[in-house]
């Protein structure tokens, strides 16, 4: 055989977005947090990413998450984030797929059943899978602190004049803005065009001093008990099929300081393809002379197949390929 490396995944998809967690084949990588282990991996490996991230095995929107062996001593599992085109702090979405694969395939202890911690860049995470009968219905995430950075800003993208955003963290930073304004909906025909704004948006809050991660669009919902209908882009590659789990932890965070939700109060976002997440705002926290909030995000996650990836030395396609 010709096989130099073979890595097994499970894949997965949160409410339509899709989540290639890497279950072996990653090297020993040096480091004394999950942090720096995802850096050295990323120095030294990146390679993997783009072979199960690019054409021919994954596509443009594809996001892999690599468990290993966690360095907190009180967490359960690590695991770091990387998509086509980036490496992720935090990725909610993907922490709703690794809680629900990892409990199917029996990897979570039994006596960690209910709840167990991930040890993620952006901190520690806790994953909770909420069980209807023999399977794991959803799975809610507590998620690291959120905390608003800036309430608001005013931009001006091309001829559309004096937009508000929000500037909020949930495990990322997100740059929160209406979409009516730009004549766009939150639907597939519209994706290109958001794709295009997001990334100037992206540059103009650079320019103001906020490295935002993604640009979150929002607008009115289908569905009756949804409270918005909402959709990421980073600007490059595809934006999220999900209503986005960190983007909903910062939207609850802002929306819960600016006294538009309660603690303990539901907010439900749906996803381009119309799935939803409920987020809430479970506590307060006074830490690094502000407010941070204790946010959830609940949705549902189901496994879509497993996979043994080989690397054949004569294919002059092992690297990959990318089309945005």
């Amino acid at each position: 055989m010709r096989f130099s490396e073979m890595i097994e995944t499970v894949d997965t998809h949160t409410a339509g977005e899709p989540t290639r967690i890497i279950l072996s084949g990653i090297p020993k990588l040096e480091g004394n947090t999950v942090r720096e282990k995802r850096d050295y991996f990323k120095e030294k490996y990146d390679y993997i990413r783009k072979r199960l991230t690019y054409e021919p095995r994954g596509h443009a929107g594809m996001l892999c998450a690599a468990v290993i062996p966690p360095c907190a001593p009180e967490a359960d599992f690590g695991i770091f984030y990387m998509d086509d085109v980036q490496y992720l702090d935090m990725c909610g979405h993907a922490s709703i797929g690794v809680g629900t694969a990892l409990q199917e395939i029996g990897l979570v202890p039994p006596e960690h059943k209910d709840m167990y911690i991930i040890e993620t860049p952006a901190g520690l995470v806790k994953i909770k899978n909420n069980f209807k009968e023999n399977y794991v219905e959803s799975t809610t995430v507590r998620n690291v602190n959120s905390y608003v950075i800036e309430n608001e800003i005013r931009i001006d993208v091309d001829e559309v004049k004096d937009i508000p955003v929000n500037i909020a963290y949930g495990g990322n930073v997100f740059a929160i803005l209406p979409a009516d304004p730009f004549g766009v909906k939150i639907e597939p025909p519209y994706v290109n065009k958001i794709k295009e704004y997001s990334a100037k948006i992206r540059k103009i809050c650079s320019e103001k001093g906020f490295d935002v991660n993604l640009v979150q669009w929002y607008s009115t919902p289908k569905a009756a008990d949804a409270d918005l209908r909402v959709m990421h882009s980073s600007g490059s590659g595809l934006p999220d099929r999900s209503p986005g789990g960190t983007g909903t932890s910062a939207k609850v965070a802002w929306l819960y300081e600016n006294g538009k939700l309660k603690i303990d109060q539901p907010f439900v976002h749906e996803g381009i393809v119309d799935a939803p997440f409920i987020g809430m705002v479970r506590g307060v926290e006074q830490k690094n002379g502000r407010n941070e909030y204790i946010t959830e995000i609940t949705g549902r996650a189901r496994i879509t197949g497993f996979h043994k990836f080989v690397f054949d030395d004569t294919d002059e396609l092992k690297e990959g390929f990318f089309f945005e």
